[in-house]
């Protein structure tokens, strides 16, 4: 069985700010590009491993399910089957709508986006395939009960345990059909070499990777650079497109699988066709012209720019100008200040070897009420305790 895995779509995503660039034209062209791997290889399964979806508004997410339903109506005709779990971007409701507007151009059953953990099966080709499928991590998907969360610390710690379980019971589940069994999901691991994207820390849901059973392939989404974590076929499969300059280095690829009854007979990775960016640091028109030159593909490339000035430099006609020499300007033009000067501030008699001395001095010179000095103080008291006792313990 040939399935082609994707994950990070992110369908309808613009990079805001200032010049705000939407990225759907840019996400449909890898679509495009999907859709003649999907032809080429002649794909049987099309799996997504999460945040399928970004916009939320009515007429920009309706865009987004259309250039997935227009980029593989060709491909789910002929009886491809498209399988997703849902990431922590996406929104059941618009998850569960989309099972209908793509399903409509396809066989009944075909199309498969699970918001809950779940176990499906799929034929192609006389050989038979279990897909464990495992969503981000959420209460409402996991069934954790208000009541049982507490804070965010024990709600993730919960959520995480959770997941565990519902990853060994479909494990066992699939154990007792005697079946080859794919997992995908979307959720961060130890041991990859970048962080989630786009979540904060404190909401975001970490699995040690020895709590994974050895399926005969993980493929996961959440982490945007496509990576193998350790040994066995266990792997990020990556972004769809590059989100912003600071993944501009990244390579986004597919996988191609070829799963059979003994498990993976082939296992390869597709390059797609990022978009490019570029951050620009200039300090005037020249030099913003200079390095325009200097960009191969100007009318695709996403351009972030640093404007190194001085402060009594007036932005607008230079950011005008931006505008008209990179086509894709996009978010906030950032001022670095050419004639700034940082000062460190200075309280005379501190002894950086005394801290707590070091700190009621420096508090001393601050300009506050008396009170909140106090507290203030009192709290770098608790927290400078607390360390001494870690350390001794």
């Amino acid at each position: 069985m040939k399935i082609l895995f994707s994950a990070d779509w992110h369908l309808g995503y613009t990079l805001s700010g200032a010049n705000p660039q939407p990225r759907l034209g840019d996400q449909r062209r890898n679509i495009d590009r999907i859709a003649a791997y999907c032809d080429e290889h002649q794909v049987d399964v099309l799996a997504i491993a999460g945040d399928v979806f970004e916009a939320q508004e009515r007429g920009a997410a309706r865009a987004a399910s259309d250039a997935m339903v227009d980029g593989l109506r060709g491909q789910l005709a002929r009886g491809m089957k498209l399988i997703a779990v849902a990431g922590n971007h996406d929104r059941d409701y618009f998850i569960d709508t989309a099972n209908i507007w793509l399903g409509a151009g396809a066989a009944a059953g075909n199309v498969m986006f699970r918001t809950r953990p779940d176990l499906v099966t799929v034929e192609a080709n006389g050989e038979r395939l279990n897909f464990a499928l495992l969503p981000f991590p959420t209460p409402a998907r996991y069934e954790l009960a208000s009541q049982d969360a507490g804070g965010v610390g024990q709600r993730n710690e919960l959520l995480s345990k959770l997941f565990g379980e519902k990853m060994e019971e479909l494990r066992k589940q699939s154990a007792e059909q005697r079946l080859p069994t794919v997992l995908l999901t979307h959720v961060t691991v130890t041991g990859t070499t970048v962080k989630a994207h786009r979540i904060s820390p404190r909401d975001d849901i970490v699995i040690p990777r020895g709590s994974f059973p050895e399926f005969e392939l993980t493929v996961i989404g959440h982490i945007h650079k496509a990576e193998q974590i350790g040994a066995g076929h266990f792997y990020y499969v990556g972004v769809l497109d590059r989100m912003d300059a600071g993944e501009r280095e990244y390579e986004p690829r597919v996988l191609l699988a070829d799963v059979g009854p003994q498990g993976v007979r082939e296992i390869t990775s597709l390059p797609l066709d990022p978009t490019p960016f570029a951050v620009i640091t200039a300090a005037d028109e020249d030099d913003m012209a200079a390095q325009a030159k200097d960009i191969a593909r100007i009318d695709d490339t996403l351009v972030k720019l640093i404007l190194n000035v001085s402060r009594d430099t007036y932005p607008a006609p230079l950011i005008d100008k931006a505008r008209q020499l990179f086509p894709r300007l996009y978010g906030n033009v950032e001022m670095e200040w050419a004639d700034e000067q940082e000062e460190a501030p200075v309280v005379d008699g501190l002894n950086p070897a005394n801290v707590e001395e070091t700190v009621r001095r420096y508090l001393e010179e601050q300009q506050m009420p008396d009170e909140e000095r106090d507290a203030l103080m009192e709290l770098v008291v608790e927290l400078r305790a607390q360390t001494l006792a870690e350390a001794e313990a």
